[in-house]
């Protein structure tokens, strides 16, 4: 289901009004809003190419990048869906919908890689990272820091001096400080940290190494999330949740 843009481009509109080559050109606003009726008419394909001239003024928003999702999608592009899916969530990885769209596409792809089991307590944590996102997580360890700050400096400005009490709240402060900064980096890391793409042709061969005169290893299909791992020159290595890894042409997948 597309929907409505959560925040206005002024930025984008100020750089607008003042370049002398775009004065009849539509803004963004008006390009998304002719994309969300497009959509609602059925009319995926102008839809689509809607939302991809909001994109090319550099605008950077998961409801944009969701929407074009939505109508690739409909249009059968599966790759090229997931790869947009991909994008919003990136940006907004607390957004449920953003997660049962991708995870519905990824259900028609080809390929269906298992990632390591994790122990039960670790899988909880994560979906709990994944909901709060790493902003809420850096907003939660920087009030507790400025908690720890007041609690230092009540206890430094009290005529009694620290008691018992000052101590171990000021401890415990510390300790859900440092988890939080932890659990923000390991958060921070996992969705923002790695560099990924998915594969944009039918079907890719995995080389051993860097070049056509390499083994294939396994072969990929449209859809499917990889992980980048190096590059060299025409060439990326790539790598799957469940350790299988090895290298593809660069053409055939597009960089989330």
């Amino acid at each position: 289901m597309v929907r409505l843009a959560r925040t206005v481009i002024a930025s984008v509109v100020l750089v607008l009004a003042v370049s002398h080559c775009v004065v009849h050109a539509d803004t963004p606003e008006q390009l998304f809003d002719r994309g969300n009726d497009a959509y609602e008419n059925g009319e995926y394909e102008a839809a689509a190419e809607a939302y991809r001239s909001v994109l090319r003024y550099r605008v950077r928003d998961p409801i944009v990048e969701y929407n074009l999702g939505n109508a690739e999608f409909r249009l059968g592009n599966l790759g090229r869906s997931i790869l947009h899916y991909e994008r919003a969530r990136r940006m907004d990885p607390t957004d449920p919908d953003i997660r049962v769209n991708l995870e519905h596409a990824r259900s028609f792809c080809f390929d269906r890689v298992e990632p390591s089991r994790n122990a039960a307590p670790v899988r909880w944590l994560l979906v709990a990272q994944d909901r709060l996102g790493p902003d809420r997580q850096a907003w939660l360890a920087l009030v507790l820091f400025w908690i720890a700050a007041a609690i230092v400096a009540a206890g430094l400005v009290r005529p009694a001096g620290w008691s018992a009490a000052h101590g171990w709240i000021l401890s415990l402060v510390l300790v859900a400080l440092l988890a939080g900064a932890s659990s923000w980096y390991a958060t921070h890391q996992r969705l923002e940290g790695q560099r990924l793409a998915v594969v944009m042709s039918d079907i890719v061969e995995v080389l051993a190494g860097p070049g056509h005169n390499n083994p294939a290893l396994f072969t990929v299909h449209e859809g499917l999330t990889l992980e980048v791992r190096a590059e060299r020159e025409e060439w990326l290595q790539v790598g799957l949740p469940n350790g299988l890894n090895g290298w593809v042409v660069r053409e055939a997948v597009e960089p989330v």
